[in-house]
């Protein structure tokens, strides 16, 4: 058979059978030659393995790869690693939610579903304002476009919280801009219609009920023109349903008096104008006439003219 023992001795020695001594001296020094060499490389091996299975028990190449590879010779120093990436990052990262991609729309919505986004629009709850008219269908669109974009049930309250605040000063504001516009009108027509404002108010009220226009037509017709137009439209309207006369040349007067307006009387001094009776009565402070004819004019200049 194969003696092993032999074998290595011949290996050693050259192949002789020697080691440079004599016979069985030879032997014994081989032996121990080889069993130093044994020795040795078990002692170069095991103490790295044994130290590094010793801390952290892994056994896989890549774990051993892992740790090799960041220097690690402790528990310590793995710790002190951990502690620096949670100081690096700013909180714990088993908090930390993995950003999707901008083209991963699957992804985005699995973090907002962490965050708060609903299952169902349905499920999205936000206030319906009392002070404030309430579309349903609107509201209905808008659960649904929310729920697409992937708002949270926070957002959605804060966003509507806002939009409904939005509406109600928008609103408070057109009140006060239409409140603001009437009484700028208000205060024209004065001027322009004078001592017969409240004359033609009443004329263009009672042409509007007269005419059968509702309450939403006029409102309908001031949005498009504004209060002082809608006011003139109708009270031109009543002037010409009711046929009002002017005053005439005898002095008499048969409707407007002294509530005419500015126009109105200025209408009134052309006709009177053109006749000639009262136009001698006027000049000629001998004519019976004279006194009659110069406290018509009077008025109608204060009516024509009544800031001056």
């Amino acid at each position: 058979m194969f003696n092993r023992k032999h074998f290595l001795m011949d290996s050693i020695d050259g192949g002789d059978g020697s080691s440079g001594g004599g016979g069985s001296g030879g032997d014994s020094n081989a032996d121990t030659s080889v069993a130093t060499n044994s020795d040795t490389i078990v002692r170069n091996a095991s103490p790295t393995e044994t130290s590094v299975a010793e801390w952290h028990g892994l056994t896989e190449p890549d774990d051993l790869a892992y740790v090799a590879n960041k220097g690690w010779q402790s528990a310590q120093d793995m710790y002190k690693s951990y502690r620096g990436v949670e100081k690096l990052i700013g909180r714990n990262p088993d908090t930390l939610i993995e950003m999707p991609r901008a083209d991963d729309p699957e992804g985005f919505r699995s973090v907002m579903s962490k965050l708060g986004l609903p299952a169902d629009a349905k499920d999205y709850k936000f206030d319906k304002p009392e002070d404030l008219p309430v579309d349903e269908s609107y509201m209905d669109w808008a659960r649904g476009e929310f729920h697409k974009i992937g708002l949270t049930g926070k957002q959605v309250e804060d966003l509507t919280k806002g939009h409904n605040e939005y509406l109600r000063n928008a609103m408070q504001m057109n009140k006060q801009d239409y409140e603001n516009g009437v009484a700028a009108d208000e205060q024209s027509l004065k001027r322009e219609w004078g001592a017969g404002y409240d004359r033609m108010v009443n004329t263009s009220k009672n042409a509007a009920s007269s005419l059968g226009f509702s309450e939403q037509m006029i409102d309908a017709i001031e949005m498009q023109i504004g209060y002082g137009a809608t006011m003139k439209f109708f009270a031109g309207l009543g002037q010409k349903m009711a046929e009002d006369g002017f005053v005439s040349g005898d002095g008499g007067s048969r409707s407007f008096g002294g509530n005419s307006t500015p126009a109105e009387a200025k209408a009134q001094w052309d006709q009177l104008k053109l006749d000639e009776s009262f136009v001698k009565a006027l000049h000629d402070s001998s004519h019976p006439g004279h006194a009659a004819a110069k406290d018509k004019q009077t008025k109608l200049f204060n009516l024509m003219y009544p800031d001056g």
